[in-house]
């Protein structure tokens, strides 16, 4: 991707010494990023095509609020191709009416951000079927492409932290029929989503599989969140979790098969959304969130969601609500900021992978006109040699992109270098590895 170092420099630093860093690492060639030391062997495995297509929004989605900063960052947020938000982000939605005021501040950072796709959350909690439809009216007369719209946010927790045991799964149906009724009226045809359980409470997946069960045919997407810690645990037991989302994906791809499980809409296509996730929910506590840990995690999250079929999905959050977010209330840029840019265009048809060898290492393709992008994550603490071993007709040679704690700190951001098909890949300790080749119709 030519854009991938686009917009990624952290604000202070000087172009000398970013060029300099990138000859020093351009320079490596071919034998792309080789440290010194013993390496754990591996061999990754790139195959055909699976016929699924990353979904344009299944990457690049963001929860984004008012309070968050976009004048001044535009080409920082551009660089990441942002393709949809989710709008209020999590229990903002339920604790203050959309008014006028709120869908102007809205429409300027819209614009701001390239006018992306939005997911707009109705009060459910507080607000009434009625305040939904005018919320609807409020957004169309603005301008704004809302193309989901989700009823509630977390409705699992409503019993649980806000005392009030009467939100089952058949109180949320027919709220959820309700509001979408409502809505349908001002809007035909749009498209409705929901529970957006929380990720953080085991009960949230009993929830949404009841929620299936009772209202599958006026669900457009299921959704739910993915927040696995509370940002206490070690790296290594956060970094044990990075296979969640998949279970996940594929318990309710299970259920959306299963006529007993989906009796409303068995015959219908529901698509799954993650409109929420990160690697600690605990939006107070900076650990796990703005750390290289988090930025791990992440990118193997990415992986997964984005061949695991989703349909959305949007990261918590687009710039900062405590330690949430990819820039900071100062301007500081995260780690998980560099893991979006180095992944911006990640897209086309996902390729088969398999990695035998070293425990912790993952790998995603894609390849789309012609070119092919290989995301490598190393989750485990030691360096690892890969055999990349690509199909008959692969590009030969790749941009070869690295963001780790050395590169972030030294190279102010994912450093770039070279890497040629048929030599082996070292890939550091605790290591994110982009590959991405120029596609013949780029070229033209």
């Amino acid at each position: 991707m030519a854009g991938a170092g686009a917009g990624v420099t952290r604000a202070g630093r000087g172009a000398k010494r970013r060029r300099g860093a990138a000859r020093l690492v351009a320079a490596l060639g071919a034998a792309a990023f080789l440290v010194p030391g013993a390496h754990a062997q591996a061999t990754v495995w790139v195959g055909a095509g699976t016929g699924l297509r990353i979904a344009e929004q299944a990457l690049s989605g963001f929860n984004y609020g008012n309070s968050m900063r976009v004048v001044g960052w535009e080409e920082r947020f551009a660089a990441l191709g942002v393709t949809s938000l989710r709008f209020p982000p999590g229990n903002v939605a339920d604790e203050q009416p959309l008014n006028d005021a709120a869908v102007a501040a809205l429409g300027v950072n819209w614009e701001l951000l390239g006018r992306p796709e939005v997911t707009f959350v109705a009060n459910l909690f507080t607000g009434s079927p009625g305040e939904t439809a005018a919320s609807a009216r409020l957004l169309t007369a603005a301008g704004i492409d809302v193309t989901l719209w989700e009823i509630g946010n977390e409705p699992d927790l409503y019993a649980a932290n806000r005392l009030d045991p009467s939100w089952t799964p058949e109180r949320y149906c027919a709220a959820f029929r309700e509001h979408g009724a409502a809505l349908r009226e001002v809007m035909p045809g749009a498209r409705l989503a929901g529970p957006g359980v929380s990720g953080a409470r085991p009960g949230g997946m009993v929830y949404l599989a009841e929620v299936l069960r009772l209202c599958g045919d006026v669900i457009d997407v299921l959704t739910f969140h993915v927040y696995p810690t509370d940002g206490t645990w070690s790296d290594a037991a956060a970094l044990a979790t990075a296979d969640l989302v998949t279970g996940e994906l594929e318990r309710v791809a299970a259920w959306l098969a299963d006529r007993d499980a989906n009796p409303l809409g068995y015959e219908r296509h529901i698509e799954v959304g993650v409109t929420e996730f990160g690697l600690s929910w605990r939006t107070n506590n900076f650990h796990h969130l703005e750390d290289m840990t988090a930025a791990l995690w992440l990118a193997d999250t990415l992986g997964r969601m984005a061949t695991g079929g989703v349909a959305i999905g949007h990261y918590f959050a687009l710039q900062a609500m405590g330690g949430h977010g990819l820039i900071d209330s100062s301007g500081w840029v995260r780690p998980t900021y560099h893991v979006y840019a180095l992944l911006a265009g990640f897209r086309g048809e996902v390729l088969e992978t398999a990695v035998a060898g070293a425990p912790g290492l993952t790998a995603y393709a894609a390849t789309e006109d012609g070119g092919m992008s290989v995301l490598v994550v190393n989750l485990s603490g030691d360096a690892i040699t890969v055999a990349l071993e690509l199909p008959a007709g692969a590009p030969n040679e790749f941009e070869a992109r690295m963001l780790n704690d050395t590169t972030f700190d030294r190279f102010d951001g994912p450093s770039a270098g070279a890497y040629a098909a048929g030599t082996e890949l070292a890939v550091p300790a605790m290591t994110i590895v982009i590959l991405r080749s120029a596609s013949p119709k780029s070229e033209e």
